[in-house]
């Protein structure tokens, strides 16, 4: 009955540190590639969230463009949802979304570009889906511009990274 005792015990002090060593291992291997989180980099800040979004809103009287928005999620499968809109306060000639989706690898470096324009809207949206390389944080510059009878406004909105595993 003792020797059966000694070898539970032994068992169950072997699944403990294994379990234990696991779990360190686990945490470690995800913490690689995380070393910036946090970070500040060309206004961006270093996330490990799901999603980041950048919203410029311009509330001056007289003007053509009203909102521009950027936004950037991780919808898993190391592919990346990319959204860009353009709001005018009028119906405008043309409007414009280019959406660059960049890479952070110790600076930010353009991943791919993608964008659209739409004519006598006052209003326009675009998404497209991304596959990326896992290991990286990922961010949107968009352009969003609204153009009338010659005049022409625009933003640039910029989203904070994420990190995409």
């Amino acid at each position: 009955m003792k020797t059966v005792i000694r070898r539970l015990k032994k068992s169950v002090v072997a699944m403990l540190a294994l379990s234990l060593f696991l779990a360190v291992s686990s945490i470690s291997a995800s913490a690689d590639g995380l070393e910036d989180l946090g970070k500040e980099v060309d206004g961006s800040i270093l996330t490990n969230e799901e999603s980041a979004e950048a919203i410029w809103q311009n509330v001056a009287r007289g003007s053509i463009l009203n909102q521009g928005i950027g936004k950037i999620t991780n919808i898993g499968n190391r592919t990346v949802n990319i959204y860009g809109a353009t709001m005018a306060h009028v119906t405008c000639d043309t409007l414009i979304v280019k959406l660059t989706l960049q890479q952070y690898d110790g600076g930010w470096i353009n991943y791919g570009t993608y964008g659209d324009t739409a004519t006598n809207a006052a209003s326009m949206s675009r998404s497209y889906n991304v596959k990326v390389k896992g290991g990286h944080y990922y961010r949107v510059k968009a352009a969003c511009v609204a153009k009338k009878n010659g005049s022409s406004e625009s933003q640039g909105p910029i989203t904070n990274g994420i990190w995409i595993e």
